[in-house]
């Protein structure tokens, strides 16, 4: 049953970080949640837990609902997905019982007695009745059961299924168009600052173009047609013709999110030899056109203005120029070209040459650097192959009998052995390297579509972009940073109203910032807004028993309550956030990548999250000890200090074990032989040595025989037979060929607990 249980805490966990970031519609985020409660009932079935099935059952339903478009209120059809996700862990952890399961599924409509109208009342009661020209409209087909992640509104079925040789085709495009959306994405708002940017300008044109001749090549009609349209807006401001300012930002990013469901769906689809589903885009088409027929004309066009090209080719007088300029300002706004004709100033074909030459100016490109696409599984593999080569190395070096001979020349080829493998290592594990730059780029549609939402002014400021982080920790670290900075938003930045009346800028800053310090990668998040209210996080930590007092907490404790389960301060539980489920899944996941949160708060000025993380995941930079004839590795991330405390300063204390006086403080002291189980050379603490490490916020003194020095270890699994055992976390091949085992610190703390 313990195996089951830690199943379910599993899955409910990676539901939890589904969840936190969900978003209303976002289809894609849907069926990976299907899929996710598909699996929890199933576990819990089998685990014989009818209270925690019934839930699943019922949210998977509602789920199910809500992407066949039968769930009207997708944001309430969201809270209560994410309600009951919340729900679920506080059941696994005794938290809550089996009659507020069954209050919650009973409040919800979603009880077994009320079947089949339960979906039925879930609906009603998430939004109000509709108008009765909505009521008119004919249902959206029904996608095909082999495809429930199919798009809600959906305009029917493709006629095509692709051949098994046009498979590679497709997964190419996917890729690359996937890519080029981000692109977009990215460059997009960065042109809604900067509307009069070229360079810009053209870096989101240039993409849409790709797309629509690729999508046409492979006759992805639906794609082709949007990708068209959307690369006629853009066209148009290259032109002159339209000004670039938030109603065709809002408009291109809808059409990115459009087209990468899209994208999506036809691969899924080709996997799954079926027809796609198509998307209903007429609304966006129409927002199109409405952009375009009533765009403002400016006379500032992309390179040299258009009128002034003119002039320089001799076509026409700069006078005629100058008259067509003035009647521009007035309504309705013309395009210079087409007032220049109308005056009979210039020829039709003249003015296109005119704006095939500017256009030309416009698109000169840089030289960028040139890359490879390699696949991830061939580099990882390379990767390991270094780290054992590095390992070998060391052995070889420090074999005893190579270490005998004398022999000068074999002294200098060993060196140079090394020089080159360092060397080899430094520049394979710069592979995995990736600047954060693209990660902290995606938070500023984040920050600009949640500050919207919340009816705030927030300017978000970028620093250290260029810094490098481990790849294969982008993607983990996503969700948490996405959530912290909205929650900065959310919570931290005032109301325009409250900051002026507390004597500050109506608009909010949040700066995120990367930097390198003592070997990690520290991220900040800063916002100049209220702070965090140490009493009210208090008071709420006590109502829901997450801690029995409050005395002793210094500042730090107390903010870091708010990494706990379930805890929320919020007042309102909003599409944003205050559903109690996010931070404590932030910090399971910094926990997994190695790393830790610092935070700094003063009231009416603002909030700093620092979270350090490790260079790399392949490689741990740790605190060789030993104890016995072994030797075990902490990592240096974990570890305050080391010292040899005096007879004096050590004391038991009942009910609470021994302890070390430490500078004035107690800390609890674990005797790491009990833990590993291994005979110690030494077991009075005045005679061996004392390792503190942090977890958390909390120290404990860890008793050791020895410290051996810091080193680089390159990580190895201990494999499927020694994962249930807590308190280790990996091995490393040392230099002399014996292994040493990764101590998980988290995992210590929980064993010495019990």
């Amino acid at each position: 049953m313990s195996d089951q249980k830690a199943v379910i805490d599993s899955i409910l966990d990676q539901l939890a970080s589904q969840v936190v970031v969900l978003e209303p519609g976002d289809l894609m985020s849907y069926g990976e949640i299907l899929s996710s409660l598909e699996q929890l009932a199933v576990v819990a079935d089998g685990a014989t837990e009818p209270c925690l099935t019934d839930l699943a059952s019922s949210l998977k339903e509602l789920m199910e609902g809500m992407i066949l478009g039968e769930v009207p209120d997708q944001d309430k059809g969201v809270s209560t997905i994410t309600a009951g996700v919340s729900l679920g862990q506080a059941f696994l952890r005794n938290d809550a019982g089996k009659e507020d399961v069954h209050a919650f599924l009973a409040e919800k409509g979603m009880t077994k007695e009320a079947e089949p109208q339960d979906q039925a009342q879930v609906s009603d009661e998430a939004a109000p009745e509709k108008p009765a020209e909505q009521a008119e409209e004919p249902p959206a087909p029904t996608p095909e059961p082999e495809a429930p992640e199919g798009p809600p509104a959906a305009a029917g079925v493709a006629d095509e299924v692709y051949a098994a040789e046009d498979l590679e085709l497709l997964e190419g495009f996917v890729t690359e168009a996937l890519e080029h959306l981000e692109s977009i994405e990215i460059n997009a708002l960065v042109l809604e600052d900067t509307p009069e940017d070229q360079e810009t300008l053209n870096a989101v044109f240039r993409p849409f173009h790709t797309i629509k001749g690729v999508s046409g090549f492979l006759n992805l009609g639906d794609i082709n047609k949007l990708a068209h349209a959307l690369e006629n807006v853009l066209d148009q401001a290259r032109s002159g013709a339209l000004i670039i300012e938030s109603a065709a930002i809002d408009l291109i990013l809808a059409g990115v999110d459009m087209l990468r469901q899209m994208i999506t769906e036809a691969q899924d689809a080709a996997l799954a030899k079926r027809p796609r589903t198509l998307f209903d885009i007429s609304s966006l088409l129409k927002r199109v056109e409405d952009l375009l027929s009533g765009g403002e004309a400016t006379q500032e066009a992309p390179g040299k203005p258009l009128g002034e090209i003119l002039v320089e080719t001799g076509i026409v007088e700069k006078n005629a120029v100058d008259q067509a300029l003035e009647t521009q300002k007035n309504p309705p706004h013309r395009p210079l070209g087409e007032l220049l004709v109308k005056q009979g100033a210039v020829q039709p074909s003249q003015v296109a040459r005119a704006i095939s030459t500017q256009k030309t100016q416009a698109t000169t490109l840089k030289p960028t650097a040139q890359s490879v696409k390699i696949d991830t599984a061939k580099l990882d593999n390379l990767l390991d192959m270094v780290g054992e080569l590095v390992i070998s190395q060391s052995m070889v070096q420090a074999n005893p009998n190579i270490q005998k001979l004398k022999d000068r020349k074999l002294s200098r080829d060993l060196s140079q052995l090394g020089r080159i493998t360092s060397e080899l290592q430094k520049s394979t594990m710069s592979m995995r390297m990736v600047p954060i730059k693209q990660t902290f780029q995606k938070m500023v549609r984040v920050v600009r579509d949640t500050s919207q939402k919340a009816q705030k002014k927030i300017e978000l400021k970028l620093q250290g972009e260029s810094t490098e982080i481990d790849r294969n920790m982008v993607e983990k670290f996503y969700d948490p940073l996405m959530h912290m900075v909205r929650n900065s938003v959310d919570h931290g930045i005032e109301t325009p109203d409250e900051r002026l009346k507390a004597g500050k800028p109506e608009t909010g800053t949040v700066i995120l910032s990367a930097y390198h310090q003592g070997g990690n990668v520290c991220v900040e998040i800063k916002d100049d807004g209220r702070g965090l209210d140490r009493e009210k996080i208090l008071a709420k930590a006590l109502e829901n028993g997450i801690i029995t007092e409050a005395d002793g907490l210094n500042d730090e404790e107390v903010f870091k309550l708010i990494f706990q389960p379930g805890f929320s301060t919020a007042q309102v539980v909003t599409e944003i956030s205050g559903r109690g489920v996010g931070m404590d899944v932030v910090q399971k996941t910094i926990d997994e990548l190695r790393g830790k949160v610092n935070i700094v708060s003063e009231p009416g000025e603002g909030t700093t999250f620092t979270i350090a993380l490790p260079l790399t995941l392949a490689i741990i930079d740790g605190m060789v000890v030993e104890v016995g004839q072994e030797r075990y590795i902490l990592p240096t991330i974990s570890v305050a200090e080391s010292l040899r405390p005096k007879k004096e300063e050590y004391s038991t204390v009942q009910g609470r074990g021994e302890m070390i006086m430490i500078r004035g403080s107690l800390i609890p002291l674990i005797r790491l032989y009990e833990v590993v189980q291994v005979d110690p050379e030494k077991r009075e603490p005045w005679e061996a040595l004392v390792v503190v490490i942090e977890h958390h916020g909390q120290q404990r003194c860890l008793l050791v025989d020895r410290l051996v020095g810091r080193q680089e270890v390159v990580i190895k699994s201990l494999g499927h037979s020694l994962k249930k055992v807590k308190v280790l976390a990996g091995g490393a091949i040392m230099g002399d060929g014996r292994v040493g085992l990764i101590l998980d610190v988290e995992g210590i703390f929980k064993h010495q607990d019990k």
